[in-house]
């Protein structure tokens, strides 16, 4: 298997992965079955910000909310680098900041896609765009 296929199998399976785990979430019993959470059964329920909420009270969800972002700023400033647009930039920085690992995956796709036949993963990945 060649390190272009390895790449694109496993952007493949976090976005199959990624789906999942969100249908799971959003399918899954609600928070308000534990007894911590009781007072909000029968109300509004969990649902985007709350859960949000939820996590960030936690310090250990705190934690992974901080390294979880940091790492999606991070990921940005690579494709900040390599997209020469601010429309693009501006673009790819709210799908990282709202879909995460959906859009790291989509844009390590993309990249594959539009790089052709090539097999050197260094020119895919890190050649500049052309304006």
């Amino acid at each position: 298997m060649t390190s272009r296929r390895a790449i694109a199998l496993y952007f493949i399976l976090v976005l199959v992965a990624m789906t999942w785990v969100s249908w799971y979430a959003s399918t899954a019993p609600t928070i308000t079955s534990l007894p911590k959470y009781a007072a909000l059964a029968g109300k509004e329920g969990i649902n985007v910000i709350k859960g949000f909420e939820t996590v960030c009270s936690e310090p250990w969800g705190l934690a992974t909310m901080f390294d979880a972002y940091f790492g999606f700023l991070a990921f940005w400033l690579y494709v900040a680098w390599r997209e020469r647009t601010v429309a693009a930039r501006l673009g790819w920085l709210v799908a990282l900041l709202i879909l995460g690992n959906f859009a790291i995956a989509a844009y390590a796709l993309l990249c594959l896609k539009q790089s052709g036949d090539e097999t050197d993963l260094g020119k895919v990945f890190f050649t500049r765009k052309t304006a």
